[in-house]
């Protein structure tokens, strides 16, 4: 095949002149048949880099050096196959309806970074394979044992860790094993510059936009975090108020104590910012524990979320043949076929390890359904460009996991519960993945800034090697280090955040035009997306076929067009206004007791529910209702102003679901049924007591009366006597 190809010019240049002429249908022909070639030659290429990348992630001692000959041979192959196709690309080749051909053709001739040149692209891909390779596998991190350890063991004992002496040392030993900030300042970076003219770009930002579909791209991205940056400024606040005090509020925070490494996650300090009613996190926590949801059991589990989804059921090859002992997040490997990809994770056990999960876990489903369109051909599939719609739809799927239904139906949390106190818990919900996303926005815009600004020269350049600290403290309010932001693969790589800031801020907007179908907060969402999800299965399916901005009116359901940050800032109302009273109380003094106690009930097994033992499963019956809860623990008693209070506790909220503008009579579902007969026999019975407690006042008082009265007529009877 790679010979056709190579002798294909020949072959054009000979033919023609033999014919005499040449036809709009035999160029378009030609290039087809070109083209199609060129894909199959991607496929196999394909299949090679991903053996080899499999064969490194697993620690085979042979791994690193296959897959950096395969990444070598890749880069020279597609700048050949980009040179090829542009020969045959004459002013004939396409007919003006001819959209398919012309999609593939300009995904063929800009590829990206491929386009370096030989020594160049070597360069790019020696540097983030060797580092990658040294962070994944060193062993001399410090997690404050009598032995060095690994990264899996590294952050999960960072994750823990209270005191910050160590916190910051544990840090320091993963930054020794990052790669030298000198050479990626002096000779990967600038790669960036060479890429973007390569593929006839006048700017890097311009080649970023172009990778990331999205005209004006970085832009958007400026105004959309300038109207999320308050909300993120608030929790910053918080979390300072929280970990350090009062005066720690509006300054620096040093990475190390949010028990991150980037700065990118500050999910693992979660039980330090709990409000006082926090009992649905400890209970979905400890039900995890008990469950063993890591490493296979949690991916099982968010596969049977996905077909309740109704998208249908993951490979069980794609689960068994993942490796579950290596360290998170999760790295997926794509072989580019059918059904073909494996996961890299760890096997701990967290609430951020679920949420991770889900996200991971859809995204091989979107791989499989990507490949049930029969025009999606290699490039269609796997063009090297960052559709924001491949986050979203995955992230999505990670917000619905924390929705009360899905909660319910995996067994960790009780709907019945839950409808007690919906909005003290969904405030609960609220923080969780208010730590991990909002961290992760500011940090995506803030990484692709400052590679502008160093590369258009708007840093002065012996201030450059120390600049990444002084930027993220300016932009970020976070203390880092110069060169904790190499240990993230797109930036060793050279590829741009644009997509993934995309991805973040579409999935609140999938989750908005979901939420705002339902009849009201106590409707089933998963049931409503597993009824509707045709939208999200007919995006899926046009895979890169299509500029993922003209999907999005489509995918939200007409009622948007573009990117908007109303969906996200929605649905963290809940706790926008409780960090509003923390930070500014209206009323110090005054507690709201509006929280309702709810009665101990058994968590129902889940039918679908995963079990690794009989163990496990005597566990899971004794409910986690009487886990210790932090309500108890005084550090965590925040007092809350009564009109805060009066919001929590009878607004609705976009973790349930949207507020609904236009309320319609609600439907009696069996949950809301079963609840309400509950607070209902509740009542009853209190009112019962109530009523037999006055009857017996009563009864005391007419008693002493008639005591009383006997009493009186006993003296008057005396004293007629002695008259």
């Amino acid at each position: 095949m790679k010979l056709i190809i190579a002798l294909y010019p020949l072959f054009y240049s000979l033919f023609f002149p033999l014919c005499g002429t040449s036809s709009s249908a035999d160029d378009r022909r030609w290039l087809l048949s070109l083209v199609d070639l060129v894909e199959l030659d991607y496929v196999d290429h394909c299949e090679q880099r991903a053996s080899a990348t499999w064969s490194e992630l697993t620690g085979d001692s042979k791994g690193l050096s296959m897959k950096l000959e395969r990444d070598k041979s890749f880069g020279m192959f597609a700048r050949q196959q980009t040179t090829d196709v542009r020969s045959a690309l004459t002013a004939h080749a396409l007919a003006p309806d001819d959209n398919i051909l012309r999609r593939k053709v300009k995904l063929l001739l800009q590829p990206g970074d491929t386009l370096l040149e030989t020594e160049q692209w070597m360069r790019l891909v020696t540097f983030g394979d060797t580092a990658l390779n040294k962070i994944r596998f060193a062993t001399n991190y410090d997690c404050d044992t009598n032995t060095n350890c690994t990264l899996r063991e590294l952050n999960y004992n960072l994750a823990r860790q209270q005191d910050e002496a160590k916190q910051r040392r544990m840090k320091a030993s993963w930054e020794r094993n990052l790669p030298n900030i000198t050479d990626y300042l002096e000779h990967i970076l600038p790669l960036l510059r060479n890429a973007s003219k390569q593929n006839s770009y006048n700017s890097v930002e311009e080649y970023w936009d172009a990778l990331g579909e999205y005209e004006g791209g970085l832009l958007k991205a400026r105004e959309l975090w300038d109207r999320i940056k308050p909300l993120y400024l608030k929790l910053h606040k918080y979390v300072a108020l929280r970990l350090r005090g009062a005066d720690a509020v509006g300054k620096p925070l040093p990475i190390h104590i949010l028990r991150s490494l980037s700065g990118d996650d500050w999910s693992n300090i979660i039980e330090n910012l709990l409000p006082k009613h926090a009992g649905i996190y400890q209970k979905v926590h400890a039900n995890l524990q008990l469950k063993e949801l890591g490493g296979m059991n949690v991916f099982k589990r968010a596969g049977q979320l996905i077909k309740d989804l109704n998208f249908g059921e993951i490979e069980p090859e794609t689960l068994t043949d993942s490796v579950y002992n290596s360290t998170c997040p999760t790295t997926l490997v794509d072989w580019c076929k059918p059904n073909m990809m494996k996961a890299v994770t760890c096997k701990d056990v967290s609430i951020g390890n679920y949420i991770e999960a889900h996200e991971a876990v859809m995204k091989m489903k979107y791989k499989e359904i990507i490949n049930l369109h029969s025009n999606n051909t290699y490039i269609l599939r796997e063009a090297p460009r960052y559709s924001a719609i491949y986050e979203a739809i995955p992230g999505f799927v990670s917000l619905l996991s924390l929705n009360p239904h899905a909660l319910n139906r995996a067994g960790l949390y009780s709907l019945e519960i839950f409808n007690y106190n919906p909005n003290y818990h969904r405030l609960v919900l609220q923080l969780i993945m208010a730590l991990r996303d909002l961290p992760k926005l500011n940090f995506y815009l803030a990484a692709d800034e400052w590679r502008l600004k160093v590369l258009m020269g708007s840093i002065p350049y012996a201030k450059i090697p120390s600049s990444w600290s002084e930027f993220r403290k300016n932009f970020s309010l976070i203390e880092s280090s110069n060169t904790d932001f190499l240990g993230d693969p797109y930036i060793i790589f050279n590829k741009p955040f644009l997509g993934k800031f995309m991805g973040v801020i579409l999935k609140y907007q999938i989750y908005q035009s979901y939420a705002e179908e339902l009849i009201s907060d106590e409707s089933d969402l998963i049931s409503h997306v597993a009824e509707t999800n045709e939208r999200l299965i007919n995006t899926m399916m046009q895979g890169y076929g299509t500029n993922w901005l003209e999907m999005v009116s489509d995918l939200l359901a007409k009622r948007e067009n573009g990117l908007e940050d109303t969906a996200l800032t929605d649905y963290y109302r809940l706790l926008d206004e409780y960090l509003d009273n923390q930070l500014e109380p209206a009323n110090e003094n005054e507690m709201s007791e509006d929280y309702i106690d709810p009665p101990i009930i058994d968590t129902p097994p889940d039918e679908n529910e995963i079990q690794t033992s009989e163990e496990a499963t005597d566990k899971t019956i004794k409910v986690v209702e009487n886990v210790p809860s932090h309500e108890d623990i005084i550090s965590n008693v925040i007092d809350i102003g009564d009109e805060s209070n009066a919001k929590l506790g009878i607004e609705t909220s976009t973790v349930g679901v949207l507020e609904i503008k236009n309320p319609v009579a609600a439907e009696d579902h069996t949950e809301g049924a079963s609840t309400k007969e509950a607070s209902y026999n509740t009542y009853w019975w209190i009112g019962i007591g109530v009523a037999l407690a006055v009857v017996v006042i009563l009864v005391a008082i007419i008693a002493r009366k008639r005591h009383s009265h006997r009493k009186q007529l006993e003296k008057q009877r005396r004293e007629n006597s002695r008259a």
